[in-house]
């Protein structure tokens, strides 16, 4: 479990059976990938907890993810933004001719906050800007990141779709690391986050150290420490073949191609919170 992401708990009336809600499908379709299949894809209900403070957070939401064998992070953009001009399509939408902006992240840091993605550079621009009190010691390289990224970034990205690609390896997750840098991207329009991608890690010695150390950073910060997914693990084992994974916020993305500015008008999940 991503140290950021926490699920929600649920018990069965006797308190005997303690459970999860489901935050995404990612492993069990990479467990069908690793059993011969060549694309596989899920709609599944979502759940996390803690998307608080905004109009376009909601505790439950669709989740589209899939995968395809023999994709990279670049053809995983090309085949994202295929799907979009198609379903806007379908739905007889206006949509620009205008291909999707990508940028790495790198790319952005340079324009837009004068910077590269080291942490003493983060933390020089964090004390310029007075954009925290909080001691360095306390914080987590993310947590220097999104500092940055929230508001030196995010605030001047256009209203528009925008692939942002290529992250700080200590992001990564379960991407693999190529060339220095995490290869992922995710889809923005505007300062809305809509899907997330991973040309994905396959292997499982260095992706069963990336989960102890997720589980040493929830013990940290005083969360609840999951086991490590062994089947996950089997699964990489058995061997994946090269593939990319996208996730995205069907909700969210209806939202966007409607016009909206709430998921209030779109999810019959939304509550205000």
């Amino acid at each position: 479990m991503e140290p950021y992401l926490d699920p929600f708990v649920v018990g069965s009336p006797s308190g005997e059976e303690k459970g999860y809600l489901i935050t995404s499908p990612e492993y069990s379709l990479k467990q069908a990938l690793s059993l011969g299949a060549e694309k596989a894809y899920e709609i599944a209900h979502t759940f996390r907890s803690g998307e608080k403070g905004s109009s376009y957070h909601t505790a439950e939401f669709l989740m589209l993810e899939f995968y395809q064998v023999g994709t990279d992070l670049h053809q995983a953009m090309d085949l994202l933004e295929e799907l979009i001009r198609w379903v806007t399509n379908k739905l007889s939408l206006p949509f620009p001719e205008k291909p999707f902006q990508r940028k790495s992240v790198k790319e952005l840091l340079s324009k837009l906050a004068g910077i590269d993605w080291d942490r003493d550079s983060l933390e020089r621009k964090i004390t310029e800007l007075s954009l925290t009190n909080l001691s360095f010691n306390s914080m987590e390289y993310e947590d220097c990141f999104f500092l940055i990224f929230l508001n030196l970034l995010e605030p001047n990205f256009a209203s528009e779709f925008q692939f942002i690609y290529d992250y700080p390896p200590e992001m990564a997750a379960l991407s693999r690391i190529e060339l220095g840098a995490a290869k992922r991207f995710e889809l923005y329009f505007g300062k809305i986050e809509l899907a997330n991608a991973f040309y994905e890690l396959l292997d499982p010695i260095e992706q069963r150290a990336r989960f102890e150390k997720e589980q040493e950073l929830r013990r940290k910060l005083g969360k609840e420490v999951f086991p490590v997914h062994e089947e996950f693990l089997q699964a990489l084992e058995r061997g994946i073949p090269e593939c990319s994974g996208i996730s995205i916020g069907l909700d969210r993305l209806l939202m966007v191609l409607l016009g909206r500015n709430s998921l209030s008008d779109i999810s019959p999940y939304w509550r205000e919170i």
